[in-house]
């Protein structure tokens, strides 16, 4: 069994969970209807003890009770199913309140108005004081359960972040309790038409003086009854009087009277027949599944917007990166050009163009990181958090952006370090034996860490080629296949790049070998050069040199002295300088165009008519309009049964007491009476009603164009979805191609400043507009990875796809996605035939197959097709 199954089985559980509760709450409804008059001697005794009623606490979980049972008798489609949970926040909420359901502490209030509480108009109000003030504004006891680590920060990820918003976000509780409330009301419009009892009892006591009589008169007297509203929209009341007097001025008369009395009214024209008094039942039935439907949404787009938030900081996160990464290039290239403008090699103005770039970057980065922080304060209040709660945002999803390995990164530091350390001993000085071994050793342990990633390379170059093979180009549409052209001509150089790295490093012994030996020969030839000659020869030389990175011993060393000392120096300087760094070079830029291109995003292949007739099936929106068209054209026929006239049969019995008697309990039927009647009144006066009628046809017209509406609004919605889904894809390679091209282009503008002879500010200003250029083009990638992330969850949103557990994540992505791909069928009513010649007659919606059957994330297609809209000529109103 399957997860999709599981699920399936567990909702249908549920759900007969669910019925059981209701049979069982009718049952016990029925049974406290039945006996009542069983009860009836209980109840007059129940009113004498019980004069303050049912405690708060009482009536709040009676009311709880029924809404919940009313919010699942709803649940009937695993398209609109949502968790139970109580109306309360939970208590490890920030929202909330211990102890304060029903007669809990008062909150703080303001002292200016508190004063017009206390004694509004001068009239003092003592009530509220006998209620302590609550200390806290919000749980206190919260942050007890706030995962945080030991400096006291959140570790943020994004289930985190869902569970987070679940537990403490304002809007998510304010839109549940609005389906409380609606199945609230719907007790309330169903218990109108239940027996509702009334009933209570009385005593007065009179005194008159000696001229009217002296009496001192006792009376007691109490009633019980019941009235019920029945669903063709007759009435019915009955109740029971009893009356006891005693007069204890007058020798102590007693008297006694009793009395059941009993009405029924039932119209025949006007507000007669059920599907005029039962509209407001109706109604409410039907809002309370609207509601759920629509919190069932309103659970999607929630985790949708939590989701694109979350990812829109990972994108501010990862272009921060980019913009370090460029301001920290043009520090490096500010320092460069000084050394430069000192050599006379760069002019000034071209040592301030880099300058006034490098603080545009760092003023870009100052600005970003503030925006940052923004963003992370308003994604703290949507999630329902103070914003002086800290977290750190799990950034694993960024790691496949991290286009070179952090100790390739490091190899290529240490190379640079180790080779600036060797030029400050360039000839003729002599540098001490020690530090030479030591440069030996150095160079070979970093040559030996060269060796050993250049198969990692080779790994993550054998799984792109994979992925490449796996490609049908005969499948692929033009753009796609052009990338993967691109992609083949730059995996041909990447494996000659890399076998040649695989030559040079498999002869490195022999190589390091001869170079030991030159080394040990060094020793014995040291070079005999005073410093006033070394530092002329120096300065000689770094003003032809084109870059410090092709300073070499011929540059230094006349040709005379062209012995064993100078070929080993020349050695250590070339293995170093420029096979050590060279290597280190090339498979940094091998690793970061493979790693650049195994960052993939795999073609949406479905139709525009295809996904709309899915949404068109399966939107809850979509569901809820169309059923509200229903409900303007039931409220036509109620408007209409108000013109017509009034004609209602009454009746009542009244069975009384004999007066003489003095006995409460006694009835005679030479009492009774009997009353039978028949009430009409004419449609006289019945301009306000007409005007509703109308109204009311105007409004099922308004209805019947808002569903056409909403038709065509999904259709764009999910059109603009998919188009938004492929340019962001499309735009995704583009980004690519330019992080490769922008990378040759930063690289070539280094070489061709370094090997500048004379002062070029065109050369400077090519170099800096390649780093702009790299850095848009790193920008542009995160940013349409992200936008496409964003637009597949828009997508399942917009085709109500979207299926989320009991914990508000999403389950069926894959799944999700093979149904879409599988899925091919055309509504006929919204993409005519022949208007639409794709349409098979075997892809029309009404053949489409039974997917309750299938698994949860099916969505289950309605029983009957939608009903054609046919236009209605109504009659003149008189």
């Amino acid at each position: 069994m399957d997860e999709r199954d599981a699920a399936m089985q567990a909702f249908w559980k549920r759900k007969d969970i669910g019925r059981r509760s209701e049979r069982l709450r009718h049952w016990k409804l029925d049974n406290r209807r039945h006996g009542a008059l069983a009860k009836l001697g209980m109840f007059v005794l129940g009113c004498i003890v019980s004069v303050a009623g049912c405690a708060r606490s009482q009536y709040r979980q009676a009311a709880d009770s029924e809404a919940y049972c009313l919010v699942e008798s709803r649940e009937t489609d695993p398209r609109w199913v949502i968790p139970d949970r109580a109306v309360e926040p939970a208590r490890n909420s920030r929202m909330y309140l211990a102890n304060e359901r029903d007669c809990g502490p008062k909150p703080p209030d303001d002292l200016a108005a508190q004063r017009y509480m206390t004694q509004p108009d001068c009239k003092p109000v003592a009530y509220y004081d006998q209620f302590p003030t609550r200390l806290h504004v919000e749980n206190p006891i919260w942050l007890d359960d706030l995962p945080r680590n030991e400096v006291g920060s959140v570790k943020l990820t994004q289930p985190l972040a869902v569970d987070l918003a679940l537990l403490h976000s304002r809007d998510y509780q304010t839109e549940f309790e609005g389906v409380y409330l609606t199945a609230l009301e719907l007790s309330g419009n169903r218990f109108e038409f239940d027996s509702q009892w009334f009933g209570g009892v009385g005593t007065t006591y009179s005194a008159n003086g000696s001229d009217l009589g002296g009496d001192r008169i006792l009376a007691l007297s109490d009633r019980l009854g019941f009235s019920r509203n029945f669903a063709g929209g007759g009435q019915f009341a009955t109740e029971v009087l009893n009356g006891l007097s005693w007069n204890f001025g007058a020798g102590g008369v007693q008297s006694g009277s009793a009395a059941i009395i009993s009405t029924f009214t039932q119209p025949l024209l006007r507000g007669a027949f059920r599907h005029v008094r039962l509209e407001s039942l109706t109604q409410a039935e039907r809002n309370l599944l609207y509601r759920v439907r629509d919190f069932a949404r309103f659970r999607r787009q929630f985790y949708v917007n939590l989701t694109e938030s979350y990812l829109g900081l990972l994108t501010q996160k990862q272009a921060i990166r980019n913009t370090q990464t460029n301001v920290e290039n043009l520090r490096q290239n500010l320092e460069e050009h000084k050394v430069y403008a000192a050599l006379k090699v760069v002019s000034q103005v071209q040592v301030d163009q880099v300058f006034q770039q490098y603080q545009n970057g760092r003023r870009t980065l100052l600005a970003s990181e503030q925006q940052l922080i923004t963003s992370e304060d308003q994604y703290k209040f949507a999630l329902g958090l103070p914003a002086w709660v800290t977290f750190e945002i799990d950034e694993s999803l960024l790691k496949q952006f991290e286009l070179v390995d952090p100790e390739l990164i490091q190899l290529q530091d240490e190379a640079q370090q180790l080779f600036e350390s060797l030029v400050q001993f360039l000839p003729p000085s002599r540098a001490p034996a020690e530090s030479l071994h030591d440069f030996f050793q150095q160079y070979r342990q970093l040559r030996q860490r060269v060796a050993e990633m250049l198969p990692r390379v080779e790994s993550d170059f054998m799984s792109w080629q994979a992925r490449l093979s796996r490609l049908d180009p005969s499948r692929l549409s033009e753009d796609d296949r052009l990338d993967i052209e691109q992609q083949e001509q730059l995996a041909e150089r990447i494996r000659a790049t890399l076998a040649d790295l695989q030559t040079s490093l498999g002869d490195r012994d022999q190589y390091d070998a001869r170079l030991s030996r030159q080394l040990t020969e060094y020793e014995k030839n040291p070079p005999q050069t005073s410093e006033q000659e070394q530092q002329k020869t120096l300065e000689e030389i770094l003003k032809g040199v084109e870059s410090f990175d092709e300073i070499t011993i011929e540059d230094i060393l006349p040709s005379e002295k062209d012995d064993t000392a100078i070929l080993a120096w020349k050695a250590l300087e070339e293995a170093i300088g420029s096979q050590l760094r060279e290597e280190i070079a090339e498979l940094y830029v091998a690793q970061t165009q493979i790693k650049l291109f195994l960052i993939d995003i795999e073609p949406l292949t479905i139709g525009s008519e295809n996904a709309i007739t899915f949404a068109h099936q399966n939107r809850l929106d979509l569901m809820n309009v169309k059923a509200t068209v229903m409900d303007a054209f039931r409220r036509v026929e109620v408007a209409a049964d108000a013109l017509e006239s009034d004609l209602a049969v009454t009746g009542g019995v009244a069975l009384g007491s004999d007066p003489d008697s003095n006995s409460p309990f006694k009835l005679e039927s030479a009492n009774n009476a009997y009353t039978l009647g028949v009430q009409f009144d004419g449609p006289l006066n019945r301009l306000n009603e007409r005007n509703a009628y109308r109204a009311s046809q105007i409004a099922y017209q308004q209805a019947s164009r808002g569903l056409i509406a909403a038709k065509d609004s999904i259709a764009n919605e999910v059109r603009q979805v998919l188009r938004r889904l492929e340019l962001s894809r499309l735009n995704f390679q583009i980004a690519r191609q330019q992080v490769v091209a922008a990378t040759r282009l930063v690289d070539q503008a280094q070489i061709d400043l370094r090997r500048s002879s004379q002062a070029d500010s065109n050369l400077t200003i090519v170099l800096l507009q390649a780093l702009e250029g790299m850095l848009e083009a790193k920008n542009s990638l995160i940013v349409n990875w992200v936008d496409y992330r964003v637009q597949k969850m828009r997508l399942f949103e917009a085709l109500e796809l979207l299926y989320l557990d009991e914990n508000g994540m999403w389950i069926n992505e894959q799944s999700g996605l093979q149904m879409l791909q599988e899925f091919q069928a055309i509504d006929p009513d919204y993409f005519p035939p022949q208007w639409f010649s794709a349409a098979a007659p075997d892809e029309r919606l009404n053949d489409l197959p039974d997917l309750q059957s299938e698994s949860l994330p099916l969505p289950l297609p309605e029983a009957d097709p939608e009903p054609r809209l046919e236009e209605v000529e109504l009659e003149p109103a008189l």
